[in-house]
């Protein structure tokens, strides 16, 4: 037997594991779900609770004070000592009503005066949500990991103070404008001229079919489309005696109609790019990117803008918003669109023509905040 199992037998560990089946359809990387270590932690810790023979909870008492966040730095919550949470729930849904309806005042389970409770339920499961709601457990915010996954988190206690958000922090895409087709049309003709694009180097861009070129970017040269500071330790560290320095790149001399196009959204403007996905089925899988933490639509936030220069009718977009929901846009040429990155989003080309977008990203200023939010 193995440390990890805690003594507990491996058929046991996976008979456990078999029910959280669907607890672990929802998630999009091995970290979040919950697996025989996880079940055998718990069950030698006191955490993991089982209610009948396929209902299991993992229960939490909290330490120490501690920020809930969204993602990166936007704080939504704060959980103080003695705190409960509940999460990684599974099983007979009645059950769980129960469990939660009784656990919201039998004091003596948890040991504590109050039980001030917080739930983590998956944002796109539909049942636990509405249990949590029956349950008079309010909805605070969502939370979203790096890997796309969303959480839904509530609570139920004493009343607490949540911070007042941004309201560009809960929205994920939005069209903000209508642009002078003409500048659009000027563009396209040019696209044909432009050197070969760069792969783009995330893990979500599927074989290969998602590729850039920088207008303005860290160095001058076109084909480079990385931004350091979201890149790895070790990469930084291979390159740690280089200069990266926000500078346009001979290619935007050819381009200055996209000065024009910009300029209503604000003056300071950071990375400037063309973006391709590949028809046939390329596909940019779902993810998020929170390894800027300057991005966003709140001020003196780095927001992100789509302006579509060549598609097609099967060219879709996937964003998850806050409450989970999937919505599917299409970004038609001559608008603007709005997208918050930190959010899980997927593109996909399913026509016969290449997606071209000009992707451009500037600091937050009013009057686009003002777009965002409107």
């Amino acid at each position: 037997m193995k440390p990890w199992q805690h003594g507990y037998d491996i058929d046991f560990l996976k008979d456990i594991e078999k029910e959280y089946g669907h607890y672990n359809s929802f998630t999009l990387s091995p970290f979040a779900q919950f697996k025989k270590n996880n079940i055998a932690e718990g069950l030698h810790k006191g955490t993991l609770q089982q209610l009948n023979e396929e209902t299991f909870v993992n229960v939490f008492i909290a330490k120490s004070p501690s920020d809930i966040t969204m993602h990166g730095d936007t704080v939504i919550a704060r959980k103080i000592k003695g705190d409960i949470t509940i999460r990684n729930m599974t099983g007979d849904f009645p059950v769980l009503e129960t469990f939660l309806n009784d656990k919201k005042e039998d004091n003596t389970v948890f040991g504590t005066v109050k039980n001030n409770i917080w739930l983590y339920v998956w944002a796109e499961e539909i049942l636990t949500n509405a249990i949590a709601k029956s349950c008079g457990f309010d909805l605070v915010g969502p939370k979203i990991t790096t890997f796309g996954e969303m959480y839904n988190i509530y609570y139920y206690g004493s009343p607490r103070e949540f911070p007042e958000l941004d309201k560009a922090e809960y929205e994920s895409i939005k069209k903000i404008g209508d642009v002078d087709l003409s500048i659009i049309e000027s563009i396209s003709n040019k696209i044909d001229t432009l050197p070969a694009f760069t792969n783009h180097y995330s893990n979500y861009n599927k074989d290969k079919s998602w590729s850039a070129l920088s207008l303005r970017g860290y160095t001058d040269d076109p084909s480079f489309i990385t931004k350091p500071i979201e890149m790895s330790k070790k990469w930084k560290e291979e390159h740690k005696n280089e200069k990266f320095e926000l500078q346009d790149t001979p290619l935007y001399e050819h381009f200055p109609e996209i000065r024009d196009l910009i300029k209503p959204y604000g003056n300071d403007v950071h990375r400037v790019r063309f973006m391709q996905l590949k028809p046939g089925g390329g596909e940019l899988e779902r993810h998020t990117d929170q390894v800027d933490p300057d991005s966003g639509g709140s001020l003196s936030k780095l927001a992100r803008l789509h302006f579509p220069i060549q598609t097609n009718p099967q060219m879709t977009f996937n964003v998850w918003h806050t409450d989970g929901d999937c919505r599917v846009r299409h970004m038609k040429i001559g608008e603007c669109w709005f997208l918050d990155t930190r959010k899980p989003h997927r593109a996909i080309n399913e026509g016969t023509t290449n997606r071209t977008h000009l992707v451009v990203d500037l600091i937050t200023e009013k009057c686009l905040n003002e777009l965002i939010i409107g």
